[in-house]
Formats: C-alpha cells, sequence, structure tokens
C-alpha cells in the first residue's frame, strides 16, 4: 500500500507542475483504478490507506503538496470502497501571503490533510469536484 502511496504522490506531484487540475485528478483516478472498488476481501481497512498516503506525502522524493496527497487519498479510498470528498481552501498568512490547503473529509470530519484546529483556519471554496471530474 505504502509503495502504491508513493509512486502515485511523486507522479501526482510532477503532472500538477504541467498539467490542469482536472486532468490530473482523471488520470490519478484511473491509474488507481477508483472507478473499480476491490473486491471486500482485498479491502485494506480505511486508516490504512490514510496512514500510507499521509506517510507517502511526508517522504515523496520530489516533495508533495497538500493537493497531491489529497487526489491520491481520494482516489486510493475508493479503491478499497471508502467515500471522501475533496475540500479546497485559502486564507492569509499573518505576514499577509496567500495560501491555500487541499484536505479529505468524510461525513464533514477531516480525515487527511491536517487537524480540523489547521483545516478551520481555511476558508473553504464551495464543493467543486463536480468543475474537476
Amino acid at each position: 500500500m505504502l509503495a502504491q502511496a508513493l509512486t502515485a504522490v511523486a507522479m501526482t506531484r510532477v503532472a500538477l507542475w504541467a498539467v490542469p487540475l482536472a486532468l490530473v485528478r482523471r488520470s490519478v483516478r484511473w491509474l488507481l483504478s477508483a472507478e473499480h472498488p476491490l473486491a471486500r476481501r482485498r479491502r485494506c481497512p480505511q486508516d490504512q490507506v490514510i496512514r500510507a498516503v499521509a506517510s507517502a506525502g511526508k517522504h515523496c522524493p520530489v516533495g508533495s503538496t497538500c493537493l497531491a496527497t489529497a487526489l491520491v487519498g481520494q482516489a486510493l479510498l475508493e479503491r478499497h470502497g471508502y467515500r471522501a470528498q475533496l475540500r479546497l481552501g485559502a486564507r492569509r498568512k499573518p505576514d499577509g501571503a496567500f495560501t491555500a490547503h487541499a484536505w479529505l473529509e468524510q461525513n464533514g470530519r477531516v480525515i487527511l490533510g491536517g487537524p480540523a484546529a489547521v483545516v478551520d483556519s481555511y476558508t473553504r471554496f464551495p464543493e467543486m469536484e463536480h468543475l474537476i471530474r
């Protein structure tokens, strides 16, 4: 699981440098076969998938971003039979700089992308998944 997540995060990170988000998202979903969930007996527990993706994001040799990690996390979770919503938000840092963040939620609870206290400091964008399908 970790090797698959690490490879996917690295490829996604590189793709995000040069390819539009919608195309990257479709490619990640295709690469990880998100549209074809595994048989129940072959699925990993949700927390194991999340740990693998979070670890891959932290140890990616090309560096990672929250967006790359969230895209891979969403696709791998779907592959293993779990649903998660991609969320995006933005805020201004104390120095006035703009920063954005991506994370995954399930039933309104943050499951990947940081503790809720951090995520809550961002102004959430309206749900846009239908725009980047």
